[in-house]
């Protein structure tokens, strides 16, 4: 298999042992063309240390850019990681609080569950409103905020953006229009469609 080929093969996240496994070769081979693949920007690597280490694996060479909302939410989810489907590149300040407003654009149920994580991170709550005002999707946030504080550990949302005024049309975080978390979804008029299964697997 020549590399172009492995490259098609293996395009995506994987670990070490993925690619081993995928290629039959054994890890230090493995290991090797991940070297091999790196110097010539066919590979990214996320994670380390505590976190188990993810390759990104592409068919095109990886320009060096600023994190985008996939590197930032696959870097708060240690447990759950995100296959980018398109190259989401940003310019300037970008954080948790512009990946969370990003995230909920995409309506993706998986992405969005991701996201969660994100409120653990959340320093400035101001921009964050003010970004989630500009895209209408304030009652979206605050209902997520109140779904991943159930769960996981969270940062305090301060009092003053907890009991807003909302629209009193119901709004959808997906396609789903299922309402699990049936206290928060009335308050905010969210459809919720992660239930406490769905949570399990990004805690």
């Amino acid at each position: 298999m020549n590399q172009e080929e492995q490259l098609k093969v293996l395009e995506g996240l994987h670990t070490l042992e993925t690619i081993a496994e995928t290629l039959k070769i054994t890890k230090q081979a493995a290991l090797n063309l991940l070297t091999k693949l790196k110097k010539q920007q066919y590979v990214t690597v996320q994670g380390g240390g505590r976190t188990k280490r993810l390759y990104k694996i592409t068919q095109y060479k990886q320009l060096p850019r600023d994190e985008g909302m996939f590197d930032i939410i696959n870097k708060y989810s240690p447990n759950f990681k995100i296959n980018p489907w398109y190259d989401h590149q940003v310019h300037g300040i970008y954080g948790p609080e512009e990946a969370l407003i990003d995230a909920l654009q995409t309506n993706s149920f998986r992405l969005i569950l991701a996201s969660l994580r994100l409120f653990n991170h959340i320093k400035n709550w101001q921009k964050l409103y003010k970004l989630a005002k500009q895209d209408h999707c304030w009652q979206k946030v605050a209902a997520l905020y109140d779904v991943a504080r159930l769960f996981l550990k969270v940062r305090t949302m301060p009092k003053k953006y907890s009991n807003l005024k909302i629209e009193k049309r119901w709004v959808q975080l997906t396609q789903l229009k299922k309402i699990n978390f049936p206290d928060i979804a009335q308050k905010w008029k969210v459809y919720i469609p992660f239930n406490k299964n769905d949570i399990k697997e990004i805690q």
